[in-house]
């Protein structure tokens, strides 16, 4: 299924969005998924609630439950063997059969942690693909357009169905 489409899908009927970015900002392309909520600042529908978490996801798990959000994505630099700057939601098998994400503690494990205290959230990750997560500032040129692209379906995504 197209991302546009799968997206589409998840958010329908849903009210009460949180939109989470995981990464590191000093290690190059681990920075995508906190410039995708960086990016989306200001022009989110109400509603909707962005979340900086850093490399550190699993402190967070406390506020995430007191927001009692409906639908959860979480955004992150992943190794999964495409282009630099692709972009596509992870399946739980894959989540949890592998370690994904560029961070020590698996994402999986907050994921369930989530899903036991918010047994009715849908929860999902978009992995985008780093180049490099060599240490250094500022993303390779095809992960920055990835995030940019990433950042404009989401914004047409939610316009069509928060009108």
């Amino acid at each position: 299924m197209p991302f546009e489409e799968d997206l589409l899908g998840f958010l329908t009927g849903s009210r009460g969005l949180l939109l989470v970015g995981i990464g590191n900002t000093t290690r190059k392309d681990d920075a995508a998924g906190v410039r995708v909520v960086t990016r989306l600042k200001g022009k989110v529908p109400e509603g909707v609630v962005l979340l900086d978490t850093g490399t550190t996801p699993e402190n967070y798990s406390s506020k995430i439950k007191r927001l009692r959000p409906r639908r959860i994505i979480f955004f992150d630099a992943v190794e999964m063997g495409m282009g630099a700057g692709t972009y596509c939601f992870i399946d739980e098998e894959t989540l949890v059969s592998q370690t994904v994400s560029t961070h020590k503690q698996p994402l999986s494990m907050l994921m369930k942690i989530l899903r036991e205290g918010l047994p009715e959230t849908g929860i999902r990750l978009v992995g985008i693909q780093p180049k490099t997560t060599d240490f250094g500032f500022g993303m390779t040129a095809p992960v920055n357009r990835g995030v940019n692209a990433l950042v404009g379906d989401l914004l047409k995504a939610m316009g069509r169905i928060w009108k």
